[in-house]
């Protein structure tokens, strides 16, 4: 490495005059020699002078050199944005930390801890990805990192405090967001409302440490990014230079947790980054917007453009790093093998379809962990495997007009397979196989996406697990989540269910079951769909513990839009040029399920239009504006109290003139169970005594009954039964409540629904089989007495068919959730059909009447 100019070097030079010391470490003179006793006096006092001279002509020789040249070096804007104090600091950092002779990095903290500064040697490009990985450990909200222009050394800030609002007194500060507002105005002339909520939330160090030219540039990507999903990046070639401006925008993603890779993606298509600023835009906004600008050369020296290969694949691998996980698949991304960001996903989705498909046989066997690690000890076949599925989806591919091309690849592939020596193993790469084999669609080749989405042929699955074959599988993987939408019939109905574990354990169990999840629910739904045009349908996203929901469902969603639509999101291009071996219009219904928020139903209409979705507003049911609300009117607990009326008079119980005991799954705060607890009231009142509750939050049982008036509290504000006030318990000594936050009250929450007696038990809430084969046995006494008179079933697959067998058998009158909860999807169906003849307005206006027609028509 060429050194800016040499300092002085400095020796240990042996002294003559100290006496030789023997092999025990003995002087000459017999004496056993110490720190204080080699020299003392005028002779100590003459080595520190020597010592001090030498170090201050050491120092003076380099403040000299390198001042100077720190001045030349260092680019314009550093100087512009950073505060004398500060680059005062770090020359001196420069000069005493021998960045030089070292090649170390050296590190600054602020005393506070708010602000570290890492400076070393520039050519090394080690040493970054060696800082990123120190910064995952300190969470930051921006960073700046500058080059000197001869490329020796690098300097780079990043601030780990909380928000600072502006300090409206320091007028560099006003007169600085003064200058980018008049920017961002002459820029965005319509959008002042955003410019101004936008400025009003910026952090004053940020203001401090930018120019009002560089607000303006990440204001650009941050308005881009609150219009748009997924992450997006920005080409431009800088006018009479080499170099080029990259700015990335990714939302929901924490800088710390990608920058590694980022450098690593630099690095590995020949671009040495010139300067970079990022700053995570969270305080004030509903979602955390990251936003990085890099100034980039080209290794070799060449101009960059946005249609050279090496900046395509950049920004490809870019957007993608954006939504996916960060986990140990990366391990493919880095050498030896240096797969594509993309390709590592569509690996990590391969590995995800693995585990679920051949944990039928055994979960513990096919691990994730497994089938992971059988991909690392056979890197060959791992990437023979993208190479085949690219050889049957790229568009570019040469071999695309040889029609035996793929069949010609899948069966070399096959052979290799078939000389593994584990069976284990051969048995995860055939099921890949099958995969690709299977599938017909996937949105792998477009430039953005918010998830990687496939469409599957039902022949994937295994004829041994599931006899009965859907119509057709969607699949989507994307950061922190897993997403499935299976439909029984081309033109089908079912609600979006998102399932949020709280532990990884939870997760993984969950993740486990996910395909079997939705499979069931799907089916239920076309047993339940018996009395409307369409046929069954769910859709499942599991997300991952500490993942964001919205996002996640709208990653999802989008996904799942990229295999229906033309148009892609970025509008950069369009779908039509992606292979697909299914060439039919795909109609996709989706509706409310578990999780589902009103801003997210509006969301996902609004998404499918802006898409260009022919059936937009069919797409979501459940809309709170121009449609039926289920949560709002509830028109599924309409539908399950009908069945809990017929069946109390089928006990021989007038429920308007008798008193009767109910106990429940599913918390206040929920569609059915929230809806039903007010039903009950408002057609039986006190008449109606519901003894105990359970949800995912706790539960509360009360002999007596459980206060009505604090029950319906919870209702009308939404919260879950943990909430009850224990003051409204009976002075019955067996009343509770508890929240489910450690295990004798989780253990009291679960064992509730199965040993608690009432009339009727309504299970409107809770996981898929939570009543299975074994368990069934908890809802009888020791002498095999029922603690329940009759079940209506408003979850679905509450129970497997054999443990509603075996309660029917013991005398429990059961009715199944494809009749007793069915009237939602119905509800929906009738949505749809307005929805199809009528503009949204025209809904609206005549919205009351029609919702009171159908849940007419639902009671009936």
């Amino acid at each position: 490495m060429v050194k800016p100019k040499t300092k002085p070097t400095f020796e240990l030079v042996e002294d003559s005059e100290m006496a030789e010391l023997d092999e025990h470490g003995i002087t000459s003179e017999g004496a056993i020699p110490s720190y204080e006793g080699v020299k003392s006096g005028e002779q100590l006092e003459t080595y520190i002078e020597d010592i001090a001279d030498t170090v201050r002509v050491g120092l003076d020789q380099s403040i000299s050199i390198l001042t100077p040249w720190f001045f030349n070096n260092m680019p314009n804007v550093y100087y512009q944005t950073t505060p004398r104090q500060e680059k005062v600091r770090h020359l001196s950092a420069i000069i005493t930390g021998h960045v030089f002779e070292t090649k170390q990095t050296v590190e600054l903290w602020d005393r506070d801890r708010s602000k570290v500064t890492y400076i070393g040697p520039g050519s090394d490009s080690r040493i970054l990805v060696e800082m990123a990985e120190k910064l995952k450990l300190f969470p930051f909200k921006m960073g700046s990192l500058y080059f000197s222009r001869d490329k020796l050394l690098y300097l780079s800030t990043f601030f780990c405090d909380d928000h600072k609002d502006i300090d409206q007194s320091n007028k560099r500060v006003t007169e600085k967001i003064a200058a980018a507002r008049a920017l961002m105005i002459e820029e965005f002339p319509n959008d002042v409302k955003i410019i101004n909520h936008f400025l009003k939330c910026l952090d004053n160090d940020l203001v401090i440490y930018a120019t009002a030219k560089r607000l303006q540039l990440i204001f650009r990507m941050f308005y881009y990014m609150n219009f748009h999903e997924g992450a997006h990046t920005v080409v431009e070639p800088i006018e009479n230079s080499s170099r080029a401006r990259l700015t990335i925008g990714m939302k929901n993603v924490q800088p710390s947790s990608v920058m590694e890779t980022i450098f690593h993606l630099l690095n590995r298509y020949n671009f040495t980054i010139r300067r970079s600023f990022v700053v995570n835009f969270s305080h004030g906004h509903d979602e955390p917007i990251l936003v990085f600008n890099f100034i980039l050369e080209d290794y070799e020296g060449e101009k960059i453009t946005n249609d050279s290969i090496p900046m395509r694949k950049l920004s490809k691998a870019l957007r993608t790093l954006g939504w996916v996980d960060v986990d140990e698949y990366d391990f493919f991304s880095r050498e030896p093998y240096n797969i594509s960001v993309n390709a590592v996903n569509f690996i990590r989705s391969l590995g995800t379809w693995a585990h679920l498909a051949l944990g039928k046989q055994n979960p513990y066997i096919y691990s994730t962990y497994k089938i992971r690690s059988t991909f690392i000890k056979h890197p060959d076949l791992t990437q023979e495997l993208v190479a085949l599925f690219r050889v049957k989806f790229d568009p570019l591919e040469t071999t695309r007009g040889d029609k035996n091309g793929y069949k010609n690849a899948y069966d070399e592939l096959h052979s290799k397979v078939e000389k593994v020596i584990e069976e284990v193993e051969k048995n995860i790469f055939f099921e890949c196989l099958k995969f690709i084999e299977n599938l017909l669609k996937t949105n792998y080749f477009l430039a953005t996406k918010t998830g990687l989405a496939f469409r599957l042929g039902p022949g994937v699955l295994d004829d041994q697990h599931y006899k009965q074959k859907p119509f057709g599988i969607f699949y989507v993987v994307g950061k922190n989540f897993r997403f499935f939408q299976v439909r029984w019939k081309d033109i089908s109905r079912g609600g979006l269910r998102v399932v949020m574990p709280r532990s990884n354990a939870d997760y993984d169990y969950a993740l486990s079951g996910l395909f079997d999840e939705v499979y069931g629910l799907s089916h239920a739904q076309q047993l339940k769909n018996k009395d409307i045009p369409e046929g069954g349908s769910k859709a499942v996203l599991l997300l991952h513990p500490g993942g964001n929901r919205d996002q996640a469902v709208r990653g999802g969603v989008n996904a799942l839009l990229d295999l229906l639509v033309s148009e892609d999101e970025s509008h950069e291009g369009t779908t039509d040029e992606l292979i697909s071996y299914y060439d039919k219009e795909e109609i996709i219904y989706l509706g409310p399920d578990e999780n589902m928020t009103n801003e997210l139903i509006d969301w996902i209409t609004n998404q499918a239009e802006r898409r260009g979705y022919d059936y937009f507003n069919a797409f979501m049911s459940s809309k709170p504006g121009a449609g039926i609300n289920h949560k709002e009117y509830g028109v599924t607990s309409e539908g399950v109290n009908v069945f809990v009326h017929n069946v109390l008079h089928y006990l021989g119980i007038d429920p308007k003139k008798e008193k009767f005991t109910v106990k429940m799954t599913g918390g206040p705060d929920g569609d059915v169970a929230g809806n039903e607890l007010n039903i009950l009231f408002r057609e039986y009142g006190e008449n109606a005594r519901v003894v105990a509750i359970a949800d995912g939050f706790g539960a509360a049982y009360d002999p007596e009954g459980l206060e009505w008036k604090e029950l319906l509290r919870l209702y009308h504000e939404g919260l879950p039964i943990n909430h009850f006030s224990k003051k409204f318990l009976s002075s019955n000594k067996e009343a509770f409540v508890v929240t489910a936050d450690n295990n004798d009250d989780i253990r009291a929450r679960n064992e509730l629904a199965a040993k608690k007696y009432a009339d009727i038990f309504i299970p409107a809430g809770g996981r898929p089989y939570t009543v299975n084969d074994n368990s069934w046995k908890e809802y009888l006494d020791k002498d095999g007495k029922p603690s329940v008179k009759a079940i209506i079933e408003g979850a679905n697959i509450f129970f497997t068919a054999t443990a509603r067998e075996k309660l029917q058998e013991h005398g429990v009158l059961s009715v199944k959730d494809s009749s007793a909860n069915k009237t939602g999807v119905i509800c929906s169906s009738y949505e749809i059909i307005g929805a199809l003849v009528l503009s949204p307005a025209e809904f609206r206006e005549h919205k009351e009447t029609y919702v009171q027609q159908v849940i007419d028509i639902l009671r009936n």
